[in-house]
C-alpha cells in the first residue's frame, strides 16, 4: 500500500522552544518540540494578506476549499460536461453507482488488532472512506437537496462510532497512530464543512464540538496534532498531522459553540507549523528531508489542501512570497518524463518510492487536483497542458476523468474546486523554469522541454538528507534524455558561489573540488543537451584538455553526437566554445 506505519519516537518538549515562543509572541502551550523550533528566518515574510479577503462569519458555510459566495459559479462549473463527468465518478465514489444512498460496503469498524491497510484497502469505489461525508456534502451545496445533507450525516455519525475508511489505518475514532490521525481528523472537517447548512443547529454544535475536543490517546489530540508533537518536520508524519489539524482548527472557527479561547491559540500555533513543514522538512525547491515518496505524503495527502485552506478561509496565503509551497507541487511536473499511456519516470529518492505517481490511493493521488489549488494561473494552465497530453485520455478511458483516479470523494471535490474549466493550457516551457534547485537539501535539477519522452531531465542531490528515513548523497548525475535512464559525471564537494541559470536552464556551476559543471540546452552545440565536467575529477565520456583544463562531454541528441576539437586555449564544439578562466567554465559561441 501506499504508506506505512508508524515507527518514528517522539521529540519531547524543551524549554528552548518554550522560550522562542515567548519571543515570537505566540501562546507558550503552543511551544514545538525539540527538533521543530522556529526560526526567526523561517517566519520572515508570509503569510501575505490575501487583497480583499472578507472573513467568513461564524456559522458562514463552506469556507475551507470554496466560499458560499463562489457556490453560483461552482454549481455552473458542475453544469459543464467536464463537472458532469466529475459528479458521475463522485457518485460512483461514494455508493459504487448513484451516490443517492448510503455506501453498500464497510471496511473494520472499531478497534482492529493488526497492522497494515488491511484487506478492503484494493476495493473498488464505493466503500465508506474518511472523506464521504464531504462528498455527499458536495452533492448537497450543488443540489440544494437536504437528503444528500441527510446522507451526510449518517456518514459522520459513522465516522463518530469507530467506522474505519477503507484503508483501515485511517479512522476517526483509534487511528493508528498521529500521522493517520491528521488526515482522519482534516477531511471529516471537510464534511463537516460541507454539509453544515443542511444540518440541524444541536447537530452542527455536536460536530463542531467533537472537533475541537479531538483526542484520540497519546500524541493523538487536536492541540497535539496542531504543533506536530508526535514528530519532527524531517518526518513524513508532520505535515499529516499539522495539515489535518489545520483544517479542523479552520473548519470550527467562530462558530457557535467554540470555545474560542482554546481554539484561538491554536490557530496561531498551526500558522508556524505550516511554515515549519515548508522550511525544515522541505526545502525552498520542494525536496524533502526523507526524499521524494515520503514527501508526497507529508504535502499531498492533507498539507497542501490546508495551505488552500488558510487562504480561503483565513484570508492568509503562505504560497506566493516564498516558493516552497509551489515547488511541493510543481516537482512532479518538472522531474517527470511521461512515457506513453499514463506511466511516468521519475528519478525517485528515499524513502517509499511506491508512492510516486501511484493515482491509486492517497499517497500519490490527486497531483493536478491538489497542485491546482496552491499554484497561480500560469503553472495551473501549464499543469492543465501536461495532464491533457499525458494523462486525460487514460483517465477518460477509466471513467476518472480530470484526476479523480483514487476512490476518495476529497480528490474527486478538489478537481471540481480547483479545475481550470475551459481554461487556456500554456506550454509549460513558457511559464515553468527550466532550472531549479533546493538550496536547504542541496538538490538540483534541470529540464529542455516538457514535449515526450525525449526529453531531457537531470537532477543530482549533492549531500544526503535525513529525517527519519533518508536519502543518499550522489556524486553523480541523475539523466532521463531520449527515453532512457543513465548516470553521469563525478561530482566532488557539491557546488559552489554562483548559481545563475539562463531562460532555457543552461547554467555553468564550479564544484568543491575546483572543477566545474556546465548543462547546456541552447543546441549551440547541435545536441539537444550538452553536459561538461571540467577539472580533477573529469574523466567520464569525450575527454578532451584544453588551456591547462581537462574537460569531459556528453552529448545529448538522437542523432550522431557532435565531435569537440580544441583550438587554441578553448575547445569547439558547433557554434559553442567551453574554456576556463582560471576560476570557472565559460561557455560561449
Amino acid at each position: 500500500m501506499s504508506d506505512m506505519h508508524p515507527r518514528a519516537r517522539r521529540g519531547g518538549l524543551v524549554l528552548a522552544g518554550y522560550v522562542l515562543s515567548v519571543l515570537l509572541g505566540v501562546a507558550p502551550s503552543a511551544a514545538w518540540g525539540k527538533a521543530a523550533k522556529p526560526t526567526p528566518e523561517d517566519l520572515a515574510g508570509w503569510p501575505i494578506q490575501v487583497k480583499g479577503h472578507v472573513p467568513p462569519r461564524g456559522e458562514e458555510h463552506p469556507r475551507l476549499l470554496f466560499r458560499r459566495s463562489d457556490l453560483p459559479a461552482l454549481r455552473a462549473r458542475a453544469r459543464t460536461a467536464e463537472g458532469q463527468a466529475l459528479i458521475r465518478r463522485l457518485r460512483i465514489q461514494l455508493n459504487g453507482g448513484d451516490g443517492e444512498t448510503m455506501p453498500q460496503r464497510f471496511g473494520a469498524k472499531g478497534p482492529v488488532n493488526k497492522d497494515g491497510a488491511g484487506p478492503h484497502a484494493d476495493s473498488p469505489p464505493g466503500m465508506y472512506t474518511m472523506s464521504h461525508a464531504a462528498g455527499y456534502g458536495l452533492l448537497y451545496l450543488l443540489t440544494e437537496d437536504k437528503k444528500y445533507a441527510d446522507l451526510g450525516r449518517k456518514c459522520m455519525d459513522l465516522a463518530l462510532e469507530g467506522q474505519r475508511d477503507r484503508d483501515q489505518r485511517y479512522s476517526f475514532r483509534a487511528p493508528y497512530g498521529a500521522l493517520r490521525a491528521g488526515p482522519s481528523l482534516g477531511w471529516t472537517a471537510l464534511g463537516y464543512d460541507l454539509c453544515y447548512d443542511g444540518w440541524d443547529e444541536a447537530y452542527r454544535r455536536k460536530i463542531a464540538a467533537a472537533l475541537a475536543d479531538y483526542n484520540e490517546g497519546q500524541w493523538c489530540s487536536l492541540p497535539e496534532l496542531t504543533r506536530g508533537d508526535r514528530q519532527h518536520p524531517g518526518s513524513n508524519h508532520w505535515g499529516m498531522e499539522v495539515g489535518g489539524a489545520a483544517m479542523a482548527l479552520l473548519a470550527i472557527r467562530d462558530d457557535p459553540g467554540v470555545d474560542m479561547s482554546r481554539i484561538a491559540p491554536l490557530i496561531e500555533a498551526s500558522r508556524t507549523s505550516m511554515i515549519i513543514n515548508m522550511t525544515q522538512g522541505f526545502g525552498d525547491g520542494g525536496f524533502f528531508a526523507e526524499g521524494d515518496g515520503t514527501g508526497s505524503m507529508s504535502s499531498h495527502i492533507v498539507f497542501l489542501p490546508a495551505l488552500q485552506a488558510w487562504r480561503t478561509a483565513a484570508g492568509l496565503d503562505f504560497v506566493s512570497p516564498r516558493p516552497n509551497a509551489q515547488w511541493m507541487a510543481l516537482k512532479w511536473f518538472f522531474l517527470t518524463v511521461p512515457r506513453g499511456g499514463g506511466k511516468m519516470d521519475f528519478p525517485g529518492r528515499g524513502g517509499y518510492p511506491h508512492n510516486i505517481w501511484a493515482r491509486h490511493d492517497k499517497s500519490g493521488g490527486g497531483y493536478f487536483s491538489i497542485a491546482m489549488g496552491v499554484c497561480n494561473d500560469d503553472q495551473r494552465s501549464a499543469m492543465l497542458w501536461f495532464y491533457n497530453r499525458h494523462l486525460r485520455e487514460v483517465d477518460d478511458k477509466n471513467q476518472t476523468p480530470l484526476d479523480a483516479a483514487t476512490p476518495y470523494p476529497h480528490h474527486t471535490i478538489l478537481s471540481l474546486a480547483n479545475w481550470p474549466m475551459g481554461g487556456q493550457e500554456k506550454d509549460p516551457d513558457r511559464v515553468l523554469p527550466h532550472a531549479c534547485r533546493d538550496t536547504k537539501w542541496h538538490f538540483y535539477a534541470w529540464r529542455n522541454r516538457w514535449q515526450d519522452q525525449d526529453d531531457i531531465v537531470i537532477s543530482i542531490l549533492t549531500r544526503a538528507s535525513k529525517g527519519n528515513m533518508g536519502a543518499r548523497g550522489e556524486g553523480s548525475l541523475t539523466i532521463f534524455a531520449m527515453g532512457k535512464k543513465m548516470t553521469w559525471g563525478n561530482i566532488r564537494g557539491g557546488f559552489v558561489g554562483e548559481y545563475a541559470p539562463k531562460a532555457d536552464g543552461s547554467t555553468v556551476l564550479s564544484t568543491g573540488d575546483g572543477g566545474g559543471l556546465a548543462i547546456d540546452f541552447s543546441r549551440a552545440s547541435g545536441a539537444d543537451g550538452m553536459i561538461v565536467q571540467a577539472g580533477p575529477a573529469a574523466g567520464k565520456g569525450t575527454t578532451l584538455e584544453a588551456g591547462g583544463q581537462k574537460f569531459s562531454f556528453l552529448f545529448l541528441t538522437k542523432g550522431p553526437a557532435p565531435q569537440p576539437k580544441v583550438e587554441g586555449d578553448k575547445i569547439v564544439v558547433g557554434q559553442q566554445t567551453v574554456g576556463w578562466d582560471g576560476k570557472r567554465m565559460v561557455l560561449g559561441k
